[in-house]
């Protein structure tokens, strides 16, 4: 402790001690022998332990005390705060009620039904209110001990030995402090040498720490000795000896707390630090090891030496419940000060994912509310002053931070041996890559049921200890029935998981076994979702059965209104029936293009009731199965690429015919539609004589879906081997008859080229004019059929003749 603490403290004790010492004093001066009792008008003479430690009192000493009590109840005043005083000391000691009354007082336990916490609290306030009530009396009687203590110290002698007192009580404390003093001078080198050494390995880290410990255990050591054997010569009261003997103790207890501090945290030699703590962390845990250990020790030394110099007990009982609300209320800055730092740490430990992250992460969140309310607690405790309270309270932290270890240990024990025996060599991992996750694939979930086991034992047990008993609940009739619905709910649970993980594994089994199966694709989803809700209705009905329900009304209702919704919803029931025979009769699955009444699409999603095809144009149709009356599937195992080509009459068929087997042959054997086309190329033959064209039909037989594509590449190739082999694919056309004249000449037809500007007729003369109308020309004759021109015939030459003319 610094020099100037110490002395701040030595001087409050003298100017304690002074008024209390008065007393003693002045009766010695009057030659009677030195009482270690306080007088009687501190008002503790008969209930104070500093009592008790005298031997008998002298004669003298006896009847000034009778002298001085006849003179307080002589007077009526003095009287009622000496009665006042009396009743509050009883109150605070037995926790009876005493109540001033003209006879004798009769007490009245405060609770005598009861033996409880509760008992103990009420009796603790009425402690607290004695001790207030006795510091008021202290307040009231403070002039008056004041100008007792003046007059006491207007006595030369007097003020002599109180002199002489204060002398020796610094001499004391001055010798101890000079051999502290010597002692770190001797030492210093040694320490200074000891701290720049380097430091290699744990070993010589934790050496060097203890060498310097024991260094600066030696000054302190050196200062209790020379205080108490200073102490021994001198000649003091016995109870400033005892007063100067607490604050010698004091300053020990103290020092030693810090320097147990500094071996841990080290703040001042990072180099011989054993705990992985940065400079910033461990000079501020030192600073705060340093404000608790002063204000604690010191402050209840203080309180200590004061009641031992003759303060009254309820008075030191107040001024202690003020020191603990002052340390509760340091221990609450000090968690909202660490509250971040130590969520920080706490959401780095372990996993980052899982049950047992959430967990931590809740606790580093509301930590601090935990750690004020226990706080909270503690200062209850102590404050009321329940019977066994604070001890409870200790013993209960322990176990708790016991049981939560042990837990922990036991959990993180538990993960390493499941880690351990279900992991395979990495022989056997190199030569079925697949097998270890199969093999390991219910053990996250047993894991975790493992974990929940351990955590929920240690919950009971941390309730065990604090006082809920949940075991002797349990043992009870009511807690075994009720363990027993629990196993039974628990077994039911397990039934439906296991079988939920059969059938899941058995339709994963079929997934694989077949992976290209629509219809598997299709029906398992809707098999699955059928099993789980019959395996939830039938769990949950079993589980609301365990718990005490009569689920029998439950079944008739049920039954009751599925008829009333049967009746009411035929549409939705045909619907569902419907899809329930078209899935089992795999008509439909999902990537089939089917053509669903006016819809035609890509089925993209089969439930019970609708199917959902998405067009061409990316639409979406909903269709109700209970609308399907005929079902038109592209895709179904196989599909036929029907190819028609249009030749003119003038080409050869046999030619064209030979030219289109051959494309389709190089198409199935090179080409990247090679693969989809699964037989040779059928040609099918002439199709039909059309007016303007022959049309030859052949067809490719190809995997689902794939007929479109090989269709459009057949038609790309065709076209480009007829332009090479020069073989006309014609437009559509008509043949124009111009008929003969009687000598069955037909006159010829000039077809001329010309402009839009060539075609306006050009200014002529009359001459030319009329001579060009004399001339005859010609004769033009239409075919009967030239006029019944369709439209679909003339579209298609409306581009050719726009070519011809540009």
């Amino acid at each position: 402790m610094p020099l100037r603490a110490l002395s701040r403290l030595v001087l409050a004790l003298c100017f304690l001690a002074l008024p209390l010492l008065a007393g003693p004093l002045a009766a010695q001066t009057a030659g009677a022998p030195t009482s270690i009792a306080p007088p009687p008008a501190s008002g503790a003479s008969a209930a104070e332990p500093a009592a008790g430690g005298s031997s008998a009192p002298a004669p003298e000493v006896r009847q000034a005390d009778l002298r001085a009590l006849l003179d307080t109840l002589s007077d009526n005043e003095a009287r009622a705060r000496f009665l006042s005083r009396l009743r509050a000391l009883l109150d605070s000691e037995t926790g009876v009620a005493t109540t001033p009354a003209a006879g004798p007082v009769a007490a009245q336990p405060l609770a005598p039904d009861r033996d409880d916490w509760l008992s103990g609290a009420t009796q603790s306030l009425g402690a607290f209110s004695g001790s207030v009530l006795s510091l008021v009396g202290e307040i009231e009687q403070l002039p008056a001990q004041v100008e007792q203590l003046f007059t006491d110290l207007s006595d030369p002698l007097v003020l002599e030995r109180v002199g002489w007192a204060v002398t020796m009580i610094i001499a004391v404390l001055a010798a101890a402090l000079l051999a502290e003093f010597l002692a770190k001078r001797l030492l210093a080198g040694l320490r200074r040498a000891i701290e720049a050494r380097p430091a290699r390995g744990l070993f010589m880290r934790a050496l060097l720490l203890a060498l310097r410990t024991l260094i600066d255990i030696v000054p302190i050591a050196a200062f209790a000795a020379a205080a108490f054997g200073v102490l021994a010569l001198v000649e003091l009261a016995f109870i400033v000896r005892l007063a100067v003997v607490t604050v010698i103790n004091a300053n020990v207890l103290a020092r030693l707390i810090l320097v147990g501090a500094r071996a841990v945290l080290t703040p001042d030699a990072p180099q011989m630090r054993l705990f992985p703590l940065d400079h910033e962390s461990a000079a501020y845990g030192y600073l705060w090891v340093r404000r608790f250990t002063y204000t604690l020790v010191y402050g209840h030394f203080l309180l200590r030496a004061a009641w031992v110099l003759g303060l009254a007990l309820p008075t030191y009982l107040f001024f202690s419940n003020v020191l603990a609300l002052f340390v509760a209320g340091m221990c609450v800055v000090f968690v909202l000060q660490v509250r971040a730092g130590v969520g920080q740490r706490l959401r780095r430990l372990g996993a980052r994912e899982g049950r047992a992250a959430r967990l931590r992460n809740a606790v580093a969140d509301f930590w601090h509310v935990l750690a004020i309310a226990y706080v909270i607690a503690g200062f209850l405790v102590w404050t009321l002053d329940v019977d066994g309270g604070f001890a409870f309270l200790a013993r209960a932290t322990l176990l708790s931070l016991l049981t939560l270890g042990l837990a922990a240990a036991v959990i993180a024990l538990m993960l390493r041996a499941f880690e351990r025996v279900f992991k395979l060599n990495a022989e056997m991992r190199a030569r079925y890559p697949l097998l270890e996750a199969r093999a390991n694939r219910y053990l996250p979930a047993l894991r975790s049921a493992m974990q929940g086991l351990v955590m929920l034992v240690a919950a009971l047990v941390l309730l065990e200890i604090w006082g809920a008993r949940p075991f002797e609940r349990l043992a009870s009739e009511g807690g075994r029935l009720a363990v027993g619905r629990l196993i039974s709910i628990g077994v039911v649970v397990l039934i439906g998981l296991v079988l939920w993980e059969i059938s899941t594994a058995f339709a994963e089994r079929l997934r694989v076994a077949n992976p290209n199966s629509t219809r598997l694709k299709t029906l398992l989803p809707f098999l699955q979702n059928a099993f789980r809700v019959v395996l939830l209705t039938i769990g949950s009905l079993i589980l609301l059965s365990e718990i005490g329900i009569n689920i029998a009304p439950l079944l008739a209702g049920a039954g009751v209104l599925g008829l009333a919704i049967g009746f009411g919803a035929q549409t939705l029931v045909k619907d569902v029936i419907t899809g329930v025979f078209i899935l089992m009769e795999d008509t439909i699955s999902v990537g089939d293009v089917v053509e669903v009444g006016a819809h035609a699409g890509l089925v993209e999603k089969i439930t019970i009731r609708t199917v959902h095809m998405r067009d061409f144009d990316g639409n979406v149709h909903s269709i109700p199965f209970g609308e399907v009356q005929t079902v038109k599937n592209m895709s179904k195992d196989f599909a036929y690429a029907v190819v028609d080509v249009r030749v003119a009459y003038r080409e050869s068929i046999d030619e064209a015919l030979a030219l289109m087997a051959e494309v389709a042959a190089d198409m199935a054997a090179n080409g990247p539609l090679a693969e989809t086309i699964i037989e040779p190329f059928e040609v099918v033959g002439v199709e039909a004589l059309d007016p303007s064209h022959i049309q030859l039909r052949g067809r490719f037989k190809t995997r689902p879906l794939g007929q479109w594509n090989v269709r459009r590449e057949f038609y790309r190739r065709i076209k480009a081997a007829f332009d090479v082999r020069g073989i006309e694919m014609p437009y559509p056309h008509q043949t124009v008859y111009l008929g003969t004249d009687k000598k069955g000449m037909a006159p010829p037809l000039r077809v001329v080229n010309q402009s839009a500007e060539e075609l306006a007729p050009p200014a002529r003369p009359r001459r030319a004019a009329a001579r060009a109308a004399a001339t005859p020309g010609p004769m033009i004759e239409e075919h009967p059929g030239a006029r019944e021109r369709s439209e679909e015939d003339e579209e298609p030459m409306l581009p050719a003749i726009e070519e011809r003319r540009q």
